[in-house]
């Protein structure tokens, strides 16, 4: 496959996992995955986000891999990382590193700022206690 259709691959992941598309999901994504993002990461992260939305803000690809930098939006509406739904909508970034054979992503890892949502969230992160002498 070209890079051209590795990056087509992953741009339908994040469109269909904006639209919630088990179909499409299933397409893209090898069955295991696509179990696991219906079962478990949508059910979750629409608890958490109301209106969340991912928007791919740059492409890189070669060979079988493609990266993604994205933009994640949504309303804090669900527990995140022990932080109460706080009704903020907040902005972060992070990448996606997919690895695409035969028309399915096969493999991918997120990078993402952690730290830069719970800190929106106002989330106050403490040294631990031996680092503070």
């Amino acid at each position: 496959m070209s890079t051209e259709e590795n990056k087509a691959v992953v741009r339908r992941f994040i469109e269909a996992y904006n639209n919630r598309d088990a179909i499409v999901l299933s397409e893209v994504l090898v069955p295991d995955a696509a179990q696991r993002y219906m079962e478990i990461y949508i059910p979750r992260n629409s608890a958490t986000w109301a209106d969340e939305r991912f928007e791919i803000t740059s492409v890189l690809a070669e060979d079988d891999w493609v990266c993604v930098r994205l933009t994640h939006t949504g309303r804090h509406v669900g527990e995140y990382r022990g932080i109460p739904p706080t009704g903020k909508t907040i902005t972060s970034a992070g990448c996606l590193f997919c690895r695409v054979v035969a028309n399915r992503i096969v493999e991918h890892s997120p990078v993402w700022d952690d730290l830069g949502q719970l800190t929106k969230l106002g989330a106050t992160i403490m040294p631990p206690a031996s680092a503070a002498k």
